[in-house]
């Protein structure tokens, strides 16, 4: 910096900077030694002319005393000040290179903000300094702190005499240094390596630059892994180790175009705000919306508003100034939406073609391929049910342990979808493969990450190509056989009135194939052939109940393949075997039936038994929603979430709870509720029910068939004498257990395999041009499609009291088609 800029620059701070009360008192003090002057000079008159009285003198010398008492404080005081004006002035000419003010405002949070001071001092380059400005913080500690950590002049720390409001401490700090780009940065926000360096490289990479923002866990358009949500830091990593991922990601093409920056780390040029001025006190308060209108103001003016890809920051999110953002979020969308009357269409078109979605996926599958455990890809359908309540269990069981990647059908035909991490909550960002172009671009990805086993849970919706993925992948696989779709393609082995088929296999497969085609586009013969070759190259087949093991033993040989038979992991994890609670009715037999109940379930039994008992003192209560509208006799509650339970079986207080089940369920996690909750419970003699109750206090064996009379009598006697829940006779599985064990020990000590580790291929394969050919799409699982929001509104219709009874005279077959065209969730996934 030559002479004559430094010339300039110390105008601009004498000019710009200088604290006001330096001005202000020494105004006040020359004023009151200009009045002790007059008043020194008409006491010298009236003492030369002897008028004055002695009473006049002494009033004189009193006031003139006060007053050079008052001078005497302020100079004081203007000391005081102007030392430490000159202290900010030597640290300026020290920092006359500085180009960058990077500024905190601070209101509250003392640990966020410590370790944003710190993350910052350890990372900012000399030509930047930190502006801390303590907007009047009603935390006497964090005050206290922020002085004694500034007194070795490290940072520079500002403080308000009352309390601005975020806006206007923003704006007294990109006030301070005139010519300094500024850099915003939340009190809650870490940083980490040469962040600023990258930032400010790429704010003078174009012409025009009106704002640079970084990805971060917490910044709505820019954050990762999801977008538009508040993340937890991907698989645990820190800030550092994530910002080190991001800074690979390079200088090409690392900047995306956005409607708006966001606050929370956003990057100024001097120049942009010299031409568009500083936030808007004014209109946007005490703060929201601010940078979003000054980012507008900008865009209108010629200068961009870019999302940085290369650079990633962690932001804790609403510490230093939250306590009241949801009102005047409100608000500031309204006032943004006066004065930017295109701001909400250009944020929802940004939203709908997210531009940075591609480099989101890149940077995942580069640390997922550096991540030290072992990739393991679930292949399953997209239906939920049981079987995703399975994969969530084996994610949480082995946090840490495992990396679970989820592939499925994808929403096109011939198509799939690959979730780079199964955990919902981490990824909802789906990789397309289109499979008329080959399953090529599918194994090298799973390659690249080091994919060292597959666990197929169920390919219903796949070809025939996915039995032959671990094959591509050259790695071992297992198998959880979680219904009966491997049998003949029908799940549940039941006819069209939705009743088990038999265990004979000529009549089963002929009352199943009515029910269900044949997977695949396939002959029968063909397709077990195919499966049975699939089973027996497995490295386990896992059965979640002894009874699933011994069905299938009917259809392929055990011998051919290492048959498993292990109760899921919610026995393991959670207290099932826990005392009975006695039923103790006192006027009527409380019966609750729980879950979605379709015909297979049991829907058309439960109603014809609740039909015939109406009117007697047992009472039915279903803690969910039948396939379709049942009698009023059965109190249907609707759907339910997890956390709803406990306290819908407290409101209910169920004597009993019975599980009317028409096919030979495999596991069953509504009963696992039951037993969870220590509630009696009614359950069939066919499936995984008996194994599960066996030798359980007021557990009772039902024969699975029984005629309605014999129900009704059955459920009379119960109510007349609840012990006989206990002492009754149970029933035998209808299917013998063929000397099968169960390995209770399996998920905890022999479900991994230390062979499934495997080395990532980083720096032999190039991640971006891994995913820069494919599709990615984004999946909320609580956004309905325009399907399901037709579904939900059609479901809602047929439970009006008036169109109820007319609904229940539809065919099944034509409901279930056309709830199966509208979608394949769960219908209580969809109304809720």
């Amino acid at each position: 910096m030559n002479d004559n800029d430094k010339g300039s620059l110390a105008s601009d701070i004498e000019n710009g900077v200088k604290d006001r009360k330096i001005k202000e008192l020494t105004s006040s003090i020359a004023a009151l030694q200009n009045t002790i002057a007059m008043l020194e000079a008409n006491r010298v008159e009236t003492q030369a002319g002897h008028i004055a009285s002695a009473n006049d003198h002494s009033t004189l010398e009193a006031e003139n005393q006060t007053l050079k008492e008052q001078v005497a404080a302020l100079i004081t005081q203007l000391d005081e000040v102007q030392a430490s004006h000159r202290k900010a002035l030597a640290r300026n000419d020290i920092d006359l290179s500085k180009t960058v003010d990077v500024i905190v405002p601070v209101y509250a949070g003392l640990e966020e903000t410590q370790e944003c001071i710190e993350s910052t001092l350890a990372s900012i380059p000399d030509w930047a300094q930190l502006v801390v400005i303590n907007d009047c913080s009603p935390e006497p500690e964090l005050t206290e702190w922020l002085r004694a950590r500034s007194s070795n002049d490290e940072f520079i720390l500002l403080e308000n005499e009352t309390n601005l409001g975020f806006v206007a401490t923003v704006n007294r700090g990109m006030q301070l240094h005139l010519r300094n780009d500024v850099l915003l940065l939340n009190s809650d926000v870490e940083v980490a390596n040469d962040w600023l360096e990258r930032i400010k490289d790429a704010a003078y990479s174009k012409e025009r630059v009106g704002s640079i923002t970084p990805f971060s866990n917490n910044a709505t358009i820019c954050s990762f892994p999801n977008f538009c949500e508040d993340n937890e830091l991907l698989l645990g990593l820190d800030v550092k180790a994530l910002d080190d991922h991001f800074s690979s990601y390079g200088t090409q093409d690392n900047l995306v175009e956005i409607p708006t920056g966001i606050g929370f780390c956003m990057y100024i040029r001097r120049d942009c705000l010299n031409q568009v001025g500083y936030f808007d006190v004014e209109t946007f308060g005490r703060g929201y919306g601010e940078e979003n209108d000054w980012c507008q103001r900008a865009d209108k003016l010629g200068w961009k508003n870019y999302h940085q890809l290369n650079v990633f920051a962690y932001h804790k999110g609403g510490v230093s100034f939250a306590g009241e953002q949801s009102p005047r979020k409100i608000k500031a969308m309204e006032l943004l939406s006066e004065l930017h009357p295109n701001y909400t269409a250009d944020v929802m078109s940004f939203i709908a073609a997210d531009p940075a979605k591609k480099a989101r996926q890149q940077m995942m599958a580069r640390i997922i391929a550096t991540t030290p455990v072992p990739k393991v890809l679930l292949v399953s359908h997209k239906m939920g049910g049981g079987v995703v309540t399975h994969l969530n269990e084996l994610i949480a069981h082995y946090k840490n342990k495992v990396h679970f990647l989820l592939l499925s059908p994808g929403e096109k035909e011939n198509t799939y979808a690959l979730a780079l991490t199964a955990e919902g909550a981490a990824n909802k960002d789906r990789i397309i493969f289109d499979l008329d172009q080959g399953t090529d671009k599918l194994i090298d990805l799973l390659t690249f990450v080091g994919v060292g086993n597959i666990h197929y849970h169920h390919i219903m919706g796949f070809s025939k190509e996915i039995l032959a993925l671990h094959e591509k992948l050259k790695c071992s696989y297992d198998i959880t056989v979680h219904d009966y779709f491997l049998i003949n393609g029908n799940p549940t082995l039941t006819d069209r009135n939705g009743r088990f088929c038999g265990d004979d296999l000529t009549t089963m497969d002929q009352l199943c194939i009515e029910h269900y085609p044949v997977p695949m586009y396939m002959p029968l013969e063909d397709y077990r052939k195919h499966v049975a070759v699939w089973l027996q190259g497995a490295q386990r087949v896992i059965f979640p109940s002894i009874d699933t093991q011994a069905r299938y033993a009917n259809v392929y040989d055990a011998k051919n393949y290492n048959a498993v038979s292990a109760w899921h992991i919610d026995h393991h994890v959670k207290q099932l075997d826990v005392p009975v609670k006695a039923p103790q009715p006192s006027r009527n037999l409380n019966v609750l039936i729980i879950g979605a109940i379709s015909k297979e379930k049991g829907a058309v039994l439960l109603e014809e038994t609740a039909v015939a008992l109406n009117g007697h003192p047992v009472k039915f209560t279903l803690m969910g929603y039948a396939f379709r509208p049942l009698h009023s006799a059965i109190n249907t509650l609707g759907g339910y979430s997890d956390a709803d339970i406990e306290k819908i079986i407290e409101e209910v207080k169920p004597d009993v709870v019975w599980y009317p089940a028409q096919w030979p369920e495999t596991y069953s996690y509504t009963l696992s509720i039951a037993l969870e909750n220590s509630l009696p419970v009614i359950v069939p003699n066919i499936g995984a029910f008996p194994e599960r109750v066996n030798e359980r206090q007021y557990s009772r064996v039902i024969q699975w068939d029984m005629a309605i009379p014999a129900l009704k009598e059955f459920f009379l006697s119960l109510a007349a004498d609840p012990a006989l829940l206990n002492n009754g006779e149970n029933k035998h599985n209808i299917l013998d257990d063929k000397g099968i064990k169960l390995n209770k020990g399996f998920y905890q000590a022999e479900y991994l395999n230390p062979e499934w580790q495997r080395k990532g291929k980083l720096g032999i394969i190039d991640y971006k041009t891994l995913i820069n050919h494919v599709e990615v799409t984004r999946v909320i699982s609580d956004q309905l499609s325009q399907k399901e929001v037709y579904l939900a509104k059609l479901w809602k219709l047929i439970q009006l009291p008036g169109v109820k009874v007319v609904a229940r005279l539809i065919p099944y077959r034509l409901q279930r088609y056309v709830k199966r065209r509208l979608s394949n969730r769960a219908i209580h996934e969809i109304v809720k």
